[in-house]
């Protein structure tokens, strides 16, 4: 999983999630898109507003639980949790 972030003007922040083309089918594409949004809309409460936030999923078959600590560690190292 990859982490980008851009500052915006706005008074919250925007979340895309974009996989790479090595993802063998639609079905690994989909799921991994669905954990690593479930995992968005639950910490999305603790991230500080005025930010876009692009979040890169490659093919790993990780757990729900693996996709939610890799994306909380990434956007702490990013300094936009409060």
């Amino acid at each position: 999983m990859g982490l980008r972030v851009a500052r915006n003007s706005l008074d919250m922040t925007r979340a895309v999630f974009v996989t790479v083309r090595s993802f063998s089918g639609a079905v690994e594409r989909n799921r991994a898109k669905r954990r690593a949004r479930e995992a968005w809309r639950l910490i999305k409460h603790r991230v500080s507003p005025g930010f876009d936030v692009a979040i890169v999923l490659y093919p790993e078959n990780a757990t729900f639980d693996e996709v939610s600590s890799d994306l909380f560690f990434l956007l702490r190292k990013a300094g936009i949790v409060e």
